[in-house]
């Protein structure tokens, strides 16, 4: 028996910077610093998490071309921003010719859009030749990791819809993407074949003789599995002083004729339309606030846990839950309660109440069949098993906090997504399997593994016990609606006997005076540490205790100062835990939401970069850039909201 046993991430080498995007139903996660698109992904219930596509290292599976004759222009000054701190968009320059590039998902749609705006800003006319060139050499099924998809990659020439159609069959189509113009372009095609240079790769795609100049709508099964390189352009003379524009549309389906329709319901539309419609559509629902720093932090990962915390899978369009959509976090397009309900609800409460309403219904639907588990799939079942005390309550925290701040009580009486109960015959399940987990001696509940997701050597933690104090808080009024008046004074009543327990029993003296413990074991024999995920910190925040409780001020003082082990001291330190011994960037979000560190979370906020603005699980206390767990959609949810509740106090 190994019973400390970890699952833990690697630190990142890799310093690249990536501008993420996306919508419900795409994901673009790698949207490299040169403008290329390393890839791009969707939900699919039938893999139980992600399909990706992706080119190879030499050859992005999407990226801008311009050549002026038969010479590729290279574009080393490129400049980016974010529209409405979501849309990514750039600028380059190389001699007299000025390009800019806009890559929208817009919400509700079924693909994605790319504008690309050249100007030539010099006195000579020049002949471009210019569009998107690109590789697919893929397709990988991801949950956690990735790994290859063993099927053919077909590609063909849809003249009904005047499309390019990828699709990946493996038995049937199981994903596809379609691409196509605003207008139709002069040069359309692809190859298959070894790996070339891009240049070369697109003056071969460009007279490939599958495009729509061929004599017949011809398929390539491709049987041999070699990569497609295709390549979607036009060729026009540039005068002096003059500009053009070409649009790019790719859309995504569970086979190709979806992805087709879905091609054209975009092009009717108008890329200019709907990267109007989407700057509009998230205009609504910023939360902007005085610091021109922080009101780019906060609203990038709100949008970043709203888009990559969620999303509809494409063969089901169903809402699934998932801690990221970027194969970049080390267990992405899984699920976690508490990364769902604990950081990513928050974010999503305060971005758009409906999807929190339908986050709470999905989560008494479709995983409540295996609640309190560890990691489940994307359609509830069990991926890896362990029981978690603070990931049982998360249900019920969700649903308190959703009613509290919408005062919609009909959703008890609603049926959960994926499920065949009622809300509230849910909330009597989880109840029931909260006093399973309680100890009648001790008067304390016990987890098998603690908030990182690690087993226990002492297993009744303060933290998870004072959540479960919050869960009985959350259940009396709960109760009270319904007219359950015995079930609500039960819950006050155990609310009342565990919250004394822990005050009496959860207390032990520190260097700085009277601290909460970490945990007791069966003997009662104290455990001192903090762990990010689950840190005392958060008590006040939860309401166990008051802000100003010395007590809990010794707790904070301890957990930010050298008596700490797990401290990391530097120019952007903090706590970490033996899971990751780095400065972790939830613990800012603590110092925001309680604690006397309010302006120690805003300084680090202003200064970390952090994975590229975006939440990461820990930082290098030296520079504050990503160490581990890029792209933590879930926790990106988290940070924005305790960046806007202690900004909104301004």
């Amino acid at each position: 028996m190994n019973a400390q046993k970890m699952t833990i991430s690697g630190e990142i080498r890799d310093r690249t910077l990536y501008y993420p995007t996306g919508n419900e139903f795409v994901a673009l996660p790698l949207i490299n610093e040169g403008g290329a698109v390393e890839t791009f992904n969707v939900l699919h219930m039938g893999c139980k998490g992600m399909l990706e596509f992706y080119g190879l290292d030499h050859a992005p599976l999407l990226a801008p071309v311009v050549m002026v004759g038969d010479q590729e222009v290279a574009f080393p000054d490129i400049s980016w921003q974010r529209l409405e701190h979501w849309v990514p968009c750039f600028t380059a320059h190389a001699g007299s010719l000025r390009l800019r590039g806009t890559i929208c998902a817009p919400p509700g749609h079924r693909g994605f859009v790319w504008i690309l705006d050249i100007e030539n800003l010099g006195q000579e006319t020049l002949e471009l030749r210019w569009g998107w060139h690109g590789c697919w050499a893929q397709a990988r099924q991801t949950v956690y990791r990735s790994r290859a998809v063993r099927g053919s990659r077909a590609a063909w020439y849809d003249p009904w819809t005047d499309a390019l159609a990828l699709e990946l069959l493996a038995g049937p189509a199981i994903g596809a993407f379609a691409l196509g113009g605003g207008r139709p372009f002069s040069d359309f095609g692809w190859y298959l074949g070894p790996a070339r240079s891009s240049a070369e790769a697109f003056l071969a795609a460009r007279t490939g003789r599958n495009g729509p100049a061929a004599p017949s709508a011809l398929r390539e099964d491709n049987e041999s599995g070699q990569p497609i390189y295709f390549a979607i352009a036009h060729s026009q003379p540039l005068g002096p002083g003059q500009r053009a524009e070409i649009e790019l549309y790719v859309a995504v389906g569970a086979e190709s004729d979806g992805a087709c329709a879905a091609l054209v319901d975009l092009q009717r539309r108008g890329a200019r339309h709907l990267v109007e419609e989407a700057r509009r559509w998230l205009t609504d629902r910023l939360r902007p606030v005085s610091d021109t720093v922080l009101s780019e932090r906060l609203n990038l990962n709100l949008w970043f846990n709203y888009f990559f915390a969620a999303g509809r899978t494409v063969d089901s369009e169903e809402l699934v839950l998932v801690t990221s959509r970027s194969p970049r976090y080390y267990v992405c397009a899984a699920f976690w309660a508490r990364d769902a309900f604990l950081w990513s609800f928050p974010g999503a409460l305060l971005t758009d109440s409906e999807r929190a309403r339908e986050m709470v219904l999905t989560g008494f639907g479709r995983y409540l069949r295996n609640p309190g588990v560890h990691s489940l799939y994307i359609d509830g079942t069990v991926l890896y098993p362990g029981f978690e005390l603070d990931q049982l309550c998360a249900y019920v925290l969700a649903l308190e906090q959703y009613v509290r701040a919408t005062e919609d009580w009909g959703i008890l009486e609603e049926t959960g997504l994926g499920g065949a109960q009622r809300v509230f015959d849910g909330v009597a399940v989880l109840e029931q399997i909260l006093e399973r987990h309680r100890n009648p001696d001790r008067q304390l509940y016990r987890t098998f593994l603690s908030p990182t997701d690690d087993p226990v050597t002492h297993p009744y933690l303060t933290y998870d016990n004072a959540m479960a104090w919050r869960t009985w808080r959350a259940l009396a009024p709960l109760k009270h609606h319904r007219g359950d008046s015995l079930g609500e004074w039960r819950a006050n009543q155990r609310a009342a006997q565990l919250r004394e327990t822990i005050r009496r029993h959860c207390v032990v003296d520190g260097p700085m005076g009277p601290m909460f413990a970490w945990a007791l074991d069966d003997r009662k024999r104290a455990q001192v540490l903090d762990q990010p995920p689950g840190s005392l910190q958060l008590l006040a925040y939860y309401g166990f205790c008051e802000e100003d409780d010395p007590v809990y001020l010794n707790t904070v003082a301890w957990i930010h100062s050298p008596h700490n082990p797990d401290y990391c001291a530097g120019p952007f330190g903090g706590p970490g835990c033996t899971h990751s011994p780095h400065p972790w960037p939830l613990m800012a979000a603590c110092d925001l939401l309680a604690g006397p560190g309010r302006d120690r979370g805003l300084k680090f906020f202003q200064r970390a970069a952090m994975d590229n603005g975006v939440a990461c699980e820990t930082v290098d206390r030296q520079t504050g850039r990503v160490k581990t767990g890029a792209a933590f959609a879930s926790a990106a949810g988290f940070i924005g909201y305790a960046l806007y509740r202690a900004l909104a106090r301004e």
